[in-house]
């Protein structure tokens, strides 16, 4: 679901966390459980709190491993289509990295189960030591209710992965891929972690900041681009509000609140904060964002952190010029 470009030496805790999602939907695909063995430590532990049928967790890498496998074999498996979804965050804090998901179990013929969690990894020397999840209140009832309603319809335990059957069931698998990967781009960017964001695009990937005029070409180009906006604006965060997908695009908005804290392009900081709607629109594709179009109002910001639209504009002109 994520891609991991393997290209950081000393990956951040986000970038660990987005490395190892893509290697447990390898695992789920293939049925290749060796993928994880170098993502956890010989002494890692999961623990599933309210897991009912999903199991407990387990102690030890070789344990936990297997834990997972045998969650998989005896829940999702028996499905015909499997939708994992990150939903909050990822963010990381003084305990490890949190976030929320869903997961959506479809079986033709037969209601769709969702439950949904929170999962906490916590690293120890580049390794797993603990992954803490926790699935929502009533949900594993929910679950053991479910099996014995349909159980007898569903798959048996351990059946092999197949492909979505129907073009609806792609749509909805891909858009959910979609909005993850925009969810955890977003989360990157909002903790200002470039390398982690831009592991999850492609070496194409190239931003287009509308209100400035100017855009990259490539992830190189990208990475240089955040970093001198992080640069300006140290404590960027996102909030997103809602989604939109289609074929190959994920459209989001939401709020951005930014402090001018770092002199831009000649411009010197105000220390003024602005709170701004912002509006962005992704293209995505085999797994990875491919590009991004960035809209806000550019009045709106200059108001806010006190800088004449006149003044920030003649500073980006060579920028513009350069974009040809």
């Amino acid at each position: 679901m994520l891609l991991d470009t393997g290209h950081m030496t000393n990956p951040s805790p986000l970038e660990h966390l987005f490395r190892y999602l893509r290697a447990f939907e390898v695992a789920y695909l293939s049925g290749d459980w060796t993928v994880l063995d170098a993502h956890f430590s010989e002494t890692a532990r999961h623990r599933v709190e309210g897991g009912g049928p999903f199991g407990s967790g387990g102690v030890g890498r070789a344990a936990v491993i297997a834990g997972l496998r045998a969650g998989v074999d005896a829940i999702d498996r028996r499905f015909d289509l499997r939708i994992p979804e990150v939903t909050l965050g990822p963010v990381t804090r003084g305990d490890g990295v949190w976030m929320r998901f869903a997961l959506t179990l479809r079986r033709a013929g037969i209601p769709d189960l969702r439950v949904e969690g929170t999962d906490l990894m916590v690293l120890r020397d580049g390794r797993i030591e603990a992954l803490e999840e926790r699935l929502a209140p009533g949900d594993a009832e929910k679950v053991e209710a479910y099996l014995a309603e349909f159980g007898e319809r569903l798959r048996p335990a351990g059946s092999p992965f197949a492909l979505p059957a129907t073009a609806a069931d792609r749509e909805q698998l891909d858009a959910a891929i979609g909005r993850s990967l925009v969810r955890c781009y977003g989360a990157a960017k909002s903790q200002q972690d470039v390398d982690a964001a831009l592991s999850l695009c492609s070496e194409d990937f190239s931003i287009e900041t509308v209100a400035f005029g100017v855009a990259s070409q490539d992830r190189k180009q990208t990475e240089q681009q955040l970093a001198l906006f992080f640069r300006t604006f140290p404590d960027y965060a996102v909030t997103l509000e809602g989604f939109a997908t289609g074929a190959g695009t994920v459209a989001c908005w939401g709020r951005a609140r930014m402090t001018f804290d770092g002199d831009f392009l000649g411009q010197r900081a105000t220390g003024k904060t602005a709170d701004l709607p912002i509006f962005c629109v992704f293209a995505c594709e085999g797994g990875v964002l491919r590009s991004e179009r960035f809209f806000f109002d550019l009045a709106a910001l200059c108001e806010q952190i006190e800088v004449p639209v006149a003044n920030l504009s003649d500073a980006l002109r060579p920028l513009r010029e350069a974009r040809g």
